[in-house]
């Protein structure tokens, strides 16, 4: 019996919820680390009513006001990618705006945003449209 379906398929697979998402990625640097990074993040946002569109809206009107888009906080409050650990509004942040972003020091939750990685909540909200780059002293 021959499957249609062959092995390297089922791993290359990318769905499209995953392709519509990095439809909006900036830069071009590592494209398989942040094809992962989105595949991760869809699996934990496809589980809440909404989130996908909503992440969708934020990413496609970048000036509108948009809702938070939260997945749960790790223990240590980083997500893992392809054996880098890092914390995931800066992983999303660097695919959807800022290529160049180093570090969460770089970064500043806006006044709308209620699950902001600072404020310590089980949620952390991802949506790259809820935070703004500041300078670094250094």
């Amino acid at each position: 019996m021959h499957s249609s379906t062959s092995i390297t398929s089922l791993f290359s697979f990318t769905g499209p919820a995953v392709k519509r998402l990095l439809g909006w990625k900036q830069g071009d640097e590592e494209e398989k680390w942040a094809e992962k990074a989105v595949d991760s993040l869809v699996k934990k946002v496809k589980k809440k009513k909404g989130a996908m569109e909503e992440l969708e809206r934020a990413l496609s009107c970048p000036g509108k006001p948009s809702k938070c888009v939260t997945i749960p906080r790790s223990l240590d409050g980083r997500l893992q990618v392809s054996h880098r650990k890092g914390l995931p509004h800066v992983i999303y942040c660097r695919v959807w705006r800022w290529p160049d972003l180093q570090s969460h020091h770089e970064l500043k939750a806006l006044e709308c945003c209620q699950f902001a990685f600072g404020s310590k909540q089980k949620d952390i909200c991802i949506n790259p449209y809820h935070y703004r780059r500041v300078e670094t002293p250094g």
